[in-house]
């Protein structure tokens, strides 16, 4: 089974390290928004993630009516809260990094954004129509994992829909083998303390939400090309073999079965 019990202390380090990163990084992620608006989803590979992901966010959501109660966990700066609210929604947000938290609450005056963890959110059962958790489950070890969706279980009302992304363990980019090489350097003392990053596979969140009465689950692959690491060698690079080459990977990522070898799997949840 997938969620096993856990260290209580290895889980909350875990935590503490994912917060203080965020906490470091707050600025870089309202750059790479300001790059956003300015240059495109093509700008950085975190961007060209990012888009294939909102396709599928912006997708569910209008499934809802406008009059939709949407929770953003982990909003971070609150740039998608900001693009959500533009749509109708009544939007919150949760964000635990106080630096984060901070540019999500002076971008989005008068929304209701709150500190509080995934594993325990502060909200009433039942409250809300969409649950998304962007980039926020693959900093948590597997024993917080199925804490937090039990806990966005929790918070939706019938009818409603979760989106959640969780990195591939077997992307064919290699990613999970560059973890793995980055955090034996840290425990050498070579580079500063990574981040936890917890890598799954789809067979693996499937079986283990029919476990936990999730009802419809599907799982959708996105980034099957290593197009992030072209972005590393140069980003003016990886703007043009991105620009080229980014229709051919969605092309390929909408052929059956190749979920398991994408970078991003998008997790989409209706009980």
């Amino acid at each position: 089974m997938a969620w096993e019990s856990e260290g209580g202390d290895d889980a909350a380090r875990a935590r503490e390290l994912a917060i203080a990163k965020h906490d470091r990084e707050a600025s870089e992620f309202e750059e790479e928004y300001r790059t956003l608006t300015e240059d495109g989803y093509l700008a950085t590979a975190f961007l060209l993630g990012r888009e294939k992901i909102d396709r599928i966010v912006y997708r569910e959501l209008s499934r809802h009516d406008r009059s939709a109660k949407v929770l953003d966990v982990g909003c971070g700066t609150g740039s998608q809260v900001a693009e959500i609210r533009k749509l109708g929604f009544v939007v919150s947000g949760l964000e635990p990094a106080v630096e984060m938290r901070r540019l999500a609450i002076a971008t989005n005056p008068g929304v209701d954004i709150r500190d509080g963890s995934i594993t325990a959110l502060p909200y009433d059962d039942g409250t809300f129509d969409v649950v998304l958790a962007l980039e926020v489950l693959r900093y948590l070890p597997a024993v917080d994992n199925e804490a937090a969706w039990r806990e966005m279980l929790r918070v939706l009302r019938p009818g409603g829909t979760i989106v959640v992304t969780m990195v591939n363990r077997w992307a064919i980019d290699g990613y999970w083998l560059y973890e793995r090489l980055q955090v034996r350097r840290a425990s050498r003392g070579s580079t500063a303390v990574r981040a936890h990053c917890e890598f799954v596979t789809p067979g693996q969140v499937r079986r283990d939400l029919v476990r936990l009465g999730a009802g419809s689950v599907a799982i959708h692959g996105r980034l099957l090309l290593p197009l992030r690491w072209v972005y590393k060698v140069s980003r003016s690079l990886g703007r043009v073999v991105a620009r080229i080459l980014n229709p051919v990977d969605d092309l390929l990522c909408r052929i059956p079965g190749t979920a398991g070898l994408t970078g991003h799997l998008v997790v989409v949840v209706r009980p």
